[in-house]
């Protein structure tokens, strides 16, 4: 109520609590030089029993004396705990580079586990023509009679009673790497270049590890024009029957793209090698 620049408050009959958030409101009513109605309010201490702000303010000491020392607590507990998160902090900048390569190890090995698989043939090997002879006496005999890899040849591990189509697609999908054997012979038939395409899916989809393209008495430029598709990712390796041809050379790059889980390490190098030889 305002009257004549003068303010009039009436707090008779309004209970507060004397508490620690209102120390100083009942200090202000003890030192105050406000025209107060009465001298001491009603109100109810913090164990819950009554009393007024004239007892509180005699007895402060006594009564809230926990005040402080809650407060100073809040600040301890506040500067520990910055100090425990900066020390937390500076142990982590200063083994940073330990943690990173820690977690991209874990990260590494929980990949390695996600895509790990197993396959049923390290090996589908796509022909044409009359090369079925020189694969069973070359390329079986050594990749499967000496390395002891598993290779598919749609003549021997085609399933009898499914289609040629699911056959080709099955055991490309169950194949860990692909060869294309290129010969004269080879001509793009539908077979053919359903295995091209296929082998283009499942290397998209990271199910196929390795392509490999083997030249046996064809030029480079013979090769079909479809194999452009999945050229980035092929490996080529000439093959030639001719007194100057180093096979030794050729089995042992074949070797390395054909090992379980060295491809990656083995792409680089065998790159950096072909690359070495043109420069020379």
């Amino acid at each position: 109520m305002q009257f004549m620049h003068s303010m009039s408050l009436y707090l008779a009959g309004n209970a507060f609590k004397c508490s620690c958030n209102n120390i100083d409101l009942i200090r202000w009513l003890r030192t105050t030089d406000v025209m107060l109605e009465i001298c001491s309010y009603n109100c109810v201490l913090p164990n819950g029993s009554n009393s007024n702000t004239l007892d509180a303010y005699n007895s402060f000491p006594d009564l809230f004396a926990y005040c402080e020392s809650s407060m100073w607590l809040t600040v301890a507990t506040t500067l520990l705990s910055t100090g425990f998160i900066i020390a937390i902090l500076l142990v982590l900048y200063n083994k940073r580079w330990k943690i990173i390569f820690t977690l991209q190890g874990i990260i590494n090995c929980a990949v390695e586990q996600k895509i790990k698989r197993q396959y049923t043939y390290d090996m589908y090997i796509s022909y044409e023509g009359n090369v079925v002879y020189w694969i069973k006496e070359t390329l079986v005999s050594k990749l499967e009679g000496e390395w002891g890899l598993n290779m598919c040849i749609r003549e021997r591990d085609f399933l009898a009673g499914i289609s040629h189509a699911d056959n080709e697609a099955e055991a490309i999908k169950e194949s860990r790497c692909i060869i294309f054997v290129i010969t004269p012979g080879y001509t793009l038939s539908p077979d053919r270049t359903f295995e091209i395409d296929r082998a283009e899916y499942e290397r998209n989809r990271s199910n196929l590890e390795t392509v490999i393209v083997l030249t046996k008495d064809i030029k480079i430029t013979d090769v079909p024009r479809n194999f452009s598709y999945i050229w980035n990712y092929v490996y080529l390796i000439e093959w030639a029957d001719d007194e100057q041809f180093n096979s030794d050379a050729i089995w042992e790059e074949l070797k390395l793209l054909l090992t379980p889980r060295r491809f990656y390490k083995t792409a680089a190098l065998l790159k950096q090698t072909r690359l070495n030889e043109k420069g020379h």
